[in-house]
């Protein structure tokens, strides 16, 4: 004779409830990605703010916890270092030569700055506690 199986045996052991409540976390990480991308866009043509860097901020800190995994953690550092070296050593040049450049594209580097390094900070500090955690 065959047993039925429980419906709460379904995905684990884990009812319905939960697993959509999971999925749609899973879809807050790129959500909070794609907006703050859109909102640097947007705001590079607007003066900035200190309630402006707060949401990118904000931002940041969703992507750096709910869309970067463990194994993408080196990849993703290592660009946020080299966005943030290579564009501040583009300001700094082109402050040295006396080169004007739109004020827009300045603002769009520090709001990705903003964003990105909120997410960087996070993703570092979890490197460092997982580091020093050991075995």
């Amino acid at each position: 004779m065959l047993k039925r199986r429980r419906k709460s045996s379904l995905h684990g052991g884990l009812n319905l409830a939960r697993v959509k409540s999971v999925e749609k976390m899973a879809l807050l990480g790129p959500a909070a990605f794609y907006i703050g991308l859109l909102i640097v866009l947007v705001t590079a043509f607007v003066t900035p703010s200190r309630e402006l860097f707060t949401v990118l901020a904000v931002l940041g800190v969703i992507v750096g916890l709910l869309n970067i995994t463990a194994r993408e953690s080196s990849p993703f550092l290592l660009a946020t270092i080299a966005f943030v070296v290579t564009a501040l050593g583009m300001q700094m040049m082109i402050t040295f030569t006396g080169v004007t450049i739109p004020t827009e594209l300045t603002r769009l580097a520090a709001n990705v700055t903003t964003l990105v390094g909120a997410a960087a900070m996070v993703i570092a500090l979890r490197a460092i506690y997982e580091a020093a955690k050991g075995k």
